[in-house]
C-alpha cells in the first residue's frame, strides 16, 4: 500500500517507554531518592545503593534513566558519582516550594511502581506480574505468579499461546527495523547467517534480500520454531532459510557460518548469559566471521539516549536484563576474544555493535 514507510519511531518510544514514569514514581514515592541525594551528595553509585538496599542492575537502570531526564549529574571516571541537578532539586526535593513529590506519590499505588520497588530491592525480575486476562487459564495465572517470585520469565515461551503472541510482536517490530539494519549492513560481507533467537525471522528475510547467493538459518527453541517455520513458508523463504531448533543456552551453536545475528536478544539476559552467548558465537563462528548485536544502546556515559533509558526501565522489569551500554557489551566481546568493535546507528533509536572472530 505504501512506497515507503512513515517513520514511526515516536510509536516506538510510545510502547517501550511505558514503565519509564512507573520507575521514576518508585524511586520518588518510596525512597525519596532525590531528597537522600541532596542531602548526601554528591557520593558514589555503591553508597546511593547500599543506603537505599537496592540491587546494581536495577539501581543502574534507575540511574540511567534519571540523568537522561536531566535529573541527575553522572561521571563513569569518578566512581560513578550521583549528584542533583537543579532541575531536582526545585522539584523532588524535600523542603522545596516547588516540590512535587506529593504529586508524583499519588500515583505510588500503580501496579509497575509497586512491583518496581521489589525488583530495585532483589533485582528479581517481575515479567507481565501485573498483567490480567479475562480468559486466562490457571496455568497462565500460575506462570504469572512464578514470574513474579523471580522464576525463568523465559518460561512462558513453552505455552504455545504466549510464543504466538510473542513471535507476532517481534515480527511487527521488525518490518521496519529489519531493512533499515540490512541498509546499515550493506558493506558487510555474508554468506551464511544464523540468526541466533531469531524469533519469525524478519531479520534474516531483510539481510538476505540484499544478498541473492547468501542464505541462512533461524535458531529458536520450541514452540517458537514452528511458528517461524510456517511464516518462512507462508513468504516463501524457506528454501533459503531453515529453522534449527534448540535452545542458545544448551550446547554448542550450530557451525558453518560466517555471520552470528543477535537481533534484540542480549537486553533480555544478565552479564554472565551474556558472555557465554558471546563465547559460544565465537567458539561457532568460521575464523574472520562477523557478530552483530543489532538493539537499543544505552551510551558510554550511562546518561541516555533518553528513549533508550526509558525502555530499559521496562527490561528491567519485566526480564533478568536491561539497556546494555555500548562500552559494558564491547568489554564482554574483547574478553571473549572478539576484534574490530564498531558501533552503527540504525532506526527508531536502535543501533548495531559489530565485531569479527580474528581470523
Amino acid at each position: 500500500m505504501f512506497d515507503d514507510a512513515l517513520d514511526p519511531t515516536e510509536l516506538y518510544r510510545l510502547r517501550d517507554g511505558a514503565y519509564a514514569a512507573d520507575l521514576l514514581i518508585a524511586s520518588v514515592a518510596e525512597f525519596d531518592m532525590f531528597t537522600w541525594l541532596a542531602r548526601h551528595g554528591p557520593v558514589p553509585a555503591t553508597e546511593l545503593r547500599d543506603a537505599q538496599g537496592w540491587a546494581e542492575r536495577p539501581a543502574d537502570v534507575l540511574l540511567t534513566l534519571a540523568a537522561a531526564h536531566g535529573l541527575l549529574q553522572r561521571d563513569l571516571n569518578v566512581d560513578d558519582r550521583i549528584a542533583v541537578t537543579d532541575l531536582a532539586r526545585q522539584h523532588l526535593v524535600a523542603g522545596s516550594p516547588f516540590d512535587l513529590r506529593a504529586y508524583y506519590s499519588s500515583l505510588a499505588e500503580r501496579p509497575a511502581a509497586r512491583e518496581f520497588e521489589t525488583v530495585l530491592r532483589t533485582d528479581r525480575p517481575v515479567a507481565w506480574a501485573s498483567a490480567t486476562s479475562r480468559d486466562a487459564t490457571s496455568r497462565e495465572a500460575q506462570q504469572r505468579r512464578d514470574a513474579s517470585s523471580g522464576a525463568d520469565w523465559s518460561g512462558r515461551l513453552a505455552d504455545v499461546a504466549f510464543a504466538r503472541r510473542i513471535t507476532a510482536a517481534m515480527d511487527a517490530r521488525g518490518a521496519f527495523l529489519g531493512p533499515a539494519l540490512a541498509d546499515t549492513l550493506a558493506d558487510l560481507p555474508l554468506s551464511r547467517l544464523l540468526d541466533v533467537g531469531g524469533s519469525s525471522g524478519a531479520y534474516s528475510i531483510a539481510l538476505l534480500t540484499q544478498r541473492p547467493g547468501a542464505d541462512g538459518a533461524v535458531f529458536e527453541r520450541p514452540p517458537v520454531d514452528d511458528a517461524a517455520r510456517t511464516l518462512l513458508a507462508e513468504r516463501g523463504w524457506s528454501d533459503r532459510i531453515e529453522v534449527i531448533s534448540g535452545d542458545m543456552f544448551a550446547g554448542p551453536l550450530p557451525g558453518g557460518f560466517d555471520v552470528h545475528l543477535y537481533s534484540q536478544v542480549l537486553h533480555d539476559w544478565d552479564t554472565a548469559s551474556i558472555e557465554q552467548l558471546l563465547s559460544a558465537s565465537y567458539a561457532a563462528l568460521e575464523p574472520g566471521g562477523w557478530l552483530l548485536d543489532h538493539d537499543t544502546h544505552i551510551n558510554a556515559t550511562k546518561t541516555g539516549p533518553r528513549p533508550v533509558a526509558e525502555y530499559s526501565a521496562l527490561l528491567m522489569h519485566s526480564t533478568p536484563g536491561k539497556c546494555w551500554s555500548v562500552r559494558e557489551l564491547s568489554e564482554l566481546a574483547e574478553r571473549v576474544g572478539f576484534v574490530e568493535i564498531e558501533h552503527r546507528p540504525t532506526a527508531a533509536d536502535r543501533g548495531v555493535l559489530i565485531v569479527r572472530k580474528p581470523a
